[in-house]
């Protein structure tokens, strides 16, 4: 693709106005406008400004112990104790040493890539985003134990001197920036009794809240160039340091901006189905965390949101309940997962929504979405009232999802984007679970800023749950996080039965002469059948092609049978297993299989030898990735072409 066909197929991606946002503010950075901009005077207050009301609550400790029991107290401890010993779980992943000084000698933040000494930035700001304060927090109400005050003020203090304003990575971004307002709030309201807290250093947080708000309004170009959680974030941090210190000079323009942009942002960015515009479970999740700090920073000010706001955020809350998994608390892993969890209360699994779905449930639908349990401690925090008793909302179950009632299985089929930028190119993606357990998997993210095939290489067509044709993505790649928008796919109702079968097809391979169409079918029972078709639309399609289909399988112990495109994985410590089987019908000799594989981690475990670096994986989080099996089967001639692969989920035998 040549440079004026790319730069074009960006215009009609994005838009207008997003391009040219986009453009002001990498002129500003090849300019040092913006370094200019952002270069405050530090503060020196000899009075800090009064903070108004509670962002967060603070639990009584036996209700909270209530709320969290003993296992769960036990594991808000275990935590915050490796914290105290220097350690975190960055990403959910496992502890590592919890690293709060960058690469030295600084440089001002606007001299920052994606990478910062040859490591991924998102490292730095992971830990930078202060998510163990809310830990660290949780510990101290539990025990009123003054170590877990003595950590955080020490790892505050070596935090904030380590990243003077202005300078290093963990300035570089303004959503990094106000995504760690609500977690300094946090640590003022709940050590603020604390013997050990000193005045002196409230006082220091206090400056560096102000600090960090005034850092955002400058680039908040790049922001609405982006149109997705950057924007949500920073105009939250606005809001919330606007309504906490209304006394500051700066806090009527803050709260002005942050209100303006955030109802704008929530009503265009969430469709009017609930679908939110990053086309990803994890972004959803963290837009209705931000909407949830906003509607309690609107409580405090005495603020009611707008109804529209109000009615897509329930709209939100539905169509991420339809897609959870009720025995885990799971949800498919689908498009950009980076591990984003801004309000980790309620669950020491960052994969469990449970929390969030409470939470967003008593706020904005005010039903309780799920029986009491540790779930409910998000809510607790944030001040919120439980709604109905155990009030269900009714699954519609939008086009694509298959849940039958009294069966332990469900499956779902990506209808690829709702609005926005496509996170993935994963039409008619199909996952499927088994008793709270994800058995055909999304691979997921692993990372966005390492080296090849890992530069966010796991959101193409060919590593999930589909069919790709000639080698080919479903889409055309304008960039690591962009997608063209060139292909659709559509449900086909009148082919589709309720709570039994769906029908979509897709168009991402008309340029070959060839449409996608794809049935998902319930069987009873654990057994489920995908069917594929591909149809011809013009001349090009009767050309020989290549078929690929991939099906990405949860890691067990595998028997392969290389005749009749067969694979058999039981998992012995859940009892399950499931077959999965693959037949074809063709006309004559028409087609032909090349070759089926079974691969796991990047290398061919079964078939012939070939490279596979990113088959066999899955990303259940940022930077962590795990083995999973690969069955991957490759015909080559021509059309009409039929592929029925059955899959039967039970009980080892």
């Amino acid at each position: 693709m040549n440079r004026l066909t790319k730069a074009w197929k960006i215009l009609r991606t994005l838009g207008p106005t997003q391009v040219a946002l986009y453009g002001v503010y990498r002129a500003g950075l090849a300019s040092g406008w913006w370094r200019w901009a952002t270069r405050f005077r530090d503060l020196e207050l000899t009075k800090a400004p009064p903070v108004r009301g509670r962002l967060f609550e603070i639990p009584d400790p036996q209700h909270l112990r209530a709320v969290l029991g003993a296992d769960g107290s036990a594991q808000v401890m275990t935590l915050a104790d490796e914290i105290v010993q220097g350690q975190h779980r960055p990403f959910g992943g496992e502890p590592v040493s919890l690293s709060l000084e960058p690469p030295q000698p600084l440089m001002p933040w606007d001299r920052y890539g994606n990478t910062v000494g040859g490591k991924d930035i998102k490292i730095f700001w992971e830990s930078a985003r202060l998510g163990w304060v809310f830990t660290l927090g949780r510990a101290y109400i539990l025990t009123g134990n003054e170590g877990y005050a003595r950590a955080c003020q020490h790892y505050l203090e070596r935090f904030l001197r380590a990243n003077p304003v202005g300078y290093g990575p963990n300035w570089a971004s303004g959503q990094e920036v106000a995504l760690r307002i609500p977690a300094l709030l946090f640590a003022l309201q709940v050590f603020e009794t604390s013997p050990v807290f000193e005045a002196r250093f409230r006082h220091q947080l206090v400056i560096a809240l102000l600090e960090h708000a005034r850092r955002i309004p400058p680039t908040l170009i790049y922001a609405r160039a982006q149109n997705n959680n950057h924007l949500l974030s920073e105009a939250l941090g606005l809001y919330v340091a606007g309504v906490m210190f209304p006394e500051w000079p700066e806090a009527p323009k803050w709260r002005k901006m942050g209100w303006y942009w955030l109802n704008r942002a929530l009503q265009r960015q969430i469709s009017p189905d609930g679908c939110y515009v990053q086309n990803s479970l994890n972004y959803h999740r963290l837009m209705l965390h931000l909407a949830l700090l906003f509607a309690r920073a609107a409580e405090i000010e005495g603020c009611k949101l707008p109804a529209l706001t109000v009615e897509r955020l329930a709209k939100a809350v539905g169509w991420l309940w339809e897609r959870m998994d009720e025995a885990s608390g799971k949800v498919p892993n689908y498009g950009h997962n980076d591990g984003s969890n801004v309000l980790p209360f309620g669950s020491c699994d960052i994969a469990d929504y449970r929390p969030t779905l409470q939470a967003v449930g008593n706020v904005f639908l005010r039903s309780r979405l799920l029986l009491p349990g540790i779930w409910d401690e998000l809510s607790l925090w944030l001040g919120v009232n439980p709604g109905g008793i155990n009030v269900s909302l009714p699954r519609s179950l939008s086009p694509g999802i298959i849940k039958p009632r009294g069966v332990t299985t469900w499956a779902l089929m990506q209808g690829g984007p709702c609005r926005g930028r496509v996170a993935h190119a994963d039409f008619m993606h199909v996952d499927l679970w088994a008793n709270g357990v994800n058995l055909l998997l999304d691979p997921g993210t692993y990372a966005y800023n390492l080296l090849a095939p890992w530069d966010n290489g796991l959101a193409g067509t060919p590593v999930h749950n589909t069919l790709s044709v000639d080698g080919r993505d479903q889409l055309c790649r304008l960039g690591r996080f962009l997608w063209s928008r060139d292909a659709k796919v559509r449900f086909l109702p009148a082919l589709s039965k309720p709570n039994q079968s769906w029908v979509a097809e897709h168009d991402g391979y008309r340029a070959l002469g060839l449409i996608h169409r794809r049935t998902l079918s319930w069987l009873g029972g654990g057994h489920w059948q995908v069917v594929d078709d591909l149809i011809p639309v013009n001349s090009k399609g009767q050309q020989v092609h290549r078929f690929d289909l991939h099906w990405l399988i949860r890691m067990g112990e595998w028997q392969w049978d290389g005749k009749k495109t067969r694979i058999r994985v039981t998992y012995p410590e859940l009892r399950e297993q499931m077959n999965l089987e693959v037949r074809w019908e063709a006309e004559g000799d028409q087609i032909q299989v090349m070759a089926q594989r079974l691969i796991c981690q990047g290398r061919v475990v079964a078939g012939p030898e070939s490279e596979f670096e990113h088959l066999g994986w899955f990303s259940p989080s940022y930077l962590v990735r795990l083995p999973a099996l690969s069955f991957l089967i490759t015909w080559t001639g021509r059309v009409p072409f039929k592929l029925v692969t059955d899959i039967e989920v039970g009980v080892q035998g």
